[in-house]
């Protein structure tokens, strides 16, 4: 009797956080990038999402206030869509808390970029 390999199913993704396509897709991949880079503690991945050089003064990396290494996006969301831009709705879960974060990411000629984003902790 030959033996089977054994298949472990994959992972449900959380609510809302499965993959967009077109522009809400790009904005939505700008936004993870930025916050992966933050969670991994790279600053200057961080201010690229942002479309601004490391230590910009008008650019400001305000989620370090809570996020860490074991921060989690627990849902992803586009909001509004048109062909400027697009507006991204994440819940986040770190050791701080839990928080909800808004990102509007503009459609530009260097591509997708970060251009205001805030949270409030719920």
């Amino acid at each position: 009797m030959t033996a089977l390999p054994r298949v472990t199913p994959a992972p449900a993704s959380p609510a809302g956080v499965g993959a967009a396509s077109g522009f809400a897709g790009q904005a939505q991949g700008t936004v993870r990038r930025y916050l992966d880079a933050l969670i991994a503690g790279n600053e200057n991945a961080a201010y690229a999402a942002l479309g601004a050089a490391p230590g910009d003064p008008g650019a400001h990396l305000s989620e370090e206030a809570f996020i860490d290494r074991g921060t989690r996006i627990t849902s992803v969301r586009t909001r509004s869509l048109d062909a400027n831009g697009a507006t991204i709705d994440v819940e986040i879960a770190s050791s701080h808390g839990s928080y909800f974060a808004t990102y509007h990411v503009s459609n530009g000629a260097a591509g997708a970029v970060i251009d205001q984003h805030d949270y409030i902790r719920i």
